[in-house]
């Protein structure tokens, strides 16, 4: 019989999470489909993190529940891409109070696949150049959104980028 003491102290350190519907495509091109788990930003207070900052953490790994419910383990390094439904608002940062410069771009990927979309340059609207923000990003992954889904691109299979705005 478990002790109550046991199952009280679990529950007081259980970390709530939300589900979101994502699909990921390896780096060997094999796409899994499931949901992550978000919990609160550690950036954001009382607000639940996106699936880009869950994506660009430092941790080597994160879980991921196939649509059998199986639950697995994915390596951040192996993500080629990340996308989902933008209703879902899963890769959305809540809205600002200046508004965030857009830039339309084409991103051809290592093996010659095209993306098309636009990205947010987190930077003053007279300093929002395309090359100033990409060479000052550091996270792993860029996210591009278009007009049905926010897709996150791991940058180091970023062959080349063109502007086209």
């Amino acid at each position: 019989m478990p002790q109550p003491f046991a199952n009280e102290s679990a529950n007081q350190y259980r970390i709530e999470t939300t589900r979101k519907a994502v699909i990921l495509t390896m780096l060997g091109g094999e796409e899994l489909r499931g949901n992550v788990f978000i919990h609160f930003s550690s950036y954001r207070p009382f607000e639940l993190e996106d699936v880009s900052e869950l994506l660009n953490a430092d941790t080597p790994f994160f879980p991921l529940e196939l649509e059998n419910s199986e639950v697995i383990l994915v390596s951040r390094d192996r993500v080629a891409e990340a996308a989902a439904d933008r209703s879902e608002d899963a890769f959305e940062q809540p809205p600002r109070e200046t508004p965030t410069p857009t830039a339309l771009l084409q991103i051809v990927l290592v093996g010659g696949e095209v993306r098309l979309g636009s990205i947010r340059l987190d930077a003053p609207p007279d300093r929002a150049r395309v090359l100033d923000y990409l060479n000052a990003l550091t996270s792993r992954f860029l996210t591009l959104y278009t007009s049905n889904e926010a897709r996150l691109i791991n940058r180091s299979l970023i062959d080349r980028v063109r502007p086209l705005d």
